[in-house]
């Protein structure tokens, strides 16, 4: 992704400059420094009888693939409340309590630089049913899990399991 060409301030040309210790985009007119963070999403890690929930992407990226049910955080939102948020509309199920496990930096395309945050669900009451941008919803055996779309989602699930055991 490219860095905000006009400044959000003065509405000048931006230019990458040294500054704080790294090249970042600053306005030369103004000294509005744009810093460039990573855009925070959030994922679920969820069993039901030994088995991983999953959905399949309906929009992009990677549509047709399988991953962790989650999304971005929104704006006053923290990041376990996101994961419980993208998990009902993803799935149609809901959790008690979620845990933290592990984060991921993520390069995308689309968004720049992604912090995805895995969470644990503890359990997971109601129906699965698809919803918002999943096509599908399944668990699915550790034995027997589809191509994972994501890097991070894949090494979460390693993770994960490898220290449960």
């Amino acid at each position: 992704m490219g860095h905000l060409e006009y400044c959000s301030n003065c509405g000048s040309l931006n230019s990458v400059q040294f500054a704080e210790g790294r090249d970042r985009v600053v306005c030369p007119s103004c000294g509005t420094i744009h810093y460039e963070n990573p855009v925070p999403a959030a994922t679920v890690i969820g069993q039901r009888n030994g088995e991983l929930l999953l959905v399949k992407r309906a929009a992009p990226p990677a549509v047709g693939k399988w991953c962790l049910p989650g999304g971005f955080v929104e704006q006053g939102e923290m990041p376990e409340q996101a994961a419980l948020r993208e998990l009902k509309e993803e799935t149609g199920l809901t959790a008690d309590s979620l845990s933290f496990f592990q984060f991921c930096p993520f390069p995308s395309g689309r968004s720049g630089e992604v912090m995805v945050m895995v969470y644990i669900a503890d359990s997971l009451d109601g129906t699965p049913e698809a919803g918002d941008d999943a096509s599908e919803v399944q668990f699915f055996p550790l034995t027997a899990l589809p191509p994972i779309a994501f890097r991070c989602h894949m090494a979460f699930i390693d993770s994960y399991f490898n220290q449960a055991g």
